[in-house]
């Protein structure tokens, strides 16, 4: 890991919050257990713990803002990238307006629902990057990109998600309420399947 910097250790964008990179170091460290699945019989025990303690290392300065001020202010000498990611939004070429329902554009099955890979289309037709929805509704880049991958694993509480379904529906003209409730079945289902998995 000596090439990579303590948010790409982690796993995690720049502009991740303080709750982003605990819930990234615990994942971590749960994956790389030394009594895990995963690591079974592809790491040794040395390397194993050499992980952990880069991970352990890195958590450790983010999650504290004046450690990690500094560090950004190293990493970042030309400005943290999240701020220039929101001046380069501010400044971008105008786009066409939006669809008045941009799901009529897409070829989908009747029986189609809205997950994070439809919300993905939709917003990429309506040509909205992700770092101004990101700048527009300060959801970070982070949990917009498991919302759309999906990784379920990764996503907020669920009384954040539908705030966050909602402010996505709202810049994309889609029908907030629709999102929600079929995004949220899909979380449901996924959730079901995991705890079957486990028994």
């Amino acid at each position: 890991m000596s090439g990579l910097n303590l948010y790409e250790r982690l796993e995690i964008d720049p502009g991740a919050s303080d709750d982003e990179v605990r819930r990234a170091y615990k994942r971590l460290t749960q994956l790389f257990s030394p009594s895990g699945v995963v690591c079974y019989g592809l790491y040794r025990a040395e390397e194993i713990k050499a992980l952990l303690e880069d991970f352990k290392a890195a958590y450790e300065t983010l999650v504290d803002p004046e450690r990690r001020r500094r560090y950004d202010q190293q990493l970042y000498p030309q400005g943290h990238p999240s701020a220039r990611a929101a001046e380069a939004v501010k400044r971008g070429p105008p786009r066409p307006a939006l669809p008045a329902d941009p799901l009529s554009l897409l070829d989908l099955p009747q029986d189609a629902v809205i997950d994070g890979p439809v919300l993905a289309m939709v917003r990429q037709l309506c040509q909205v990057p992700l770092a101004e929805i990101a700048e527009r509704t300060k959801i970070s880049m982070f949990t917009l990109r498991c919302i759309e991958e999906p990784r379920y694993a990764d996503l907020p509480a669920p009384v954040y998600l539908r705030g966050f379904l909602k402010q996505i529906a709202t810049l994309l003209h889609l029908d907030g309420d629709r999102v929600v409730r079929e995004y949220m079945h899909g979380v449901e289902r996924w959730q079901k399947a995991r705890k079957k998995a486990r028994w």
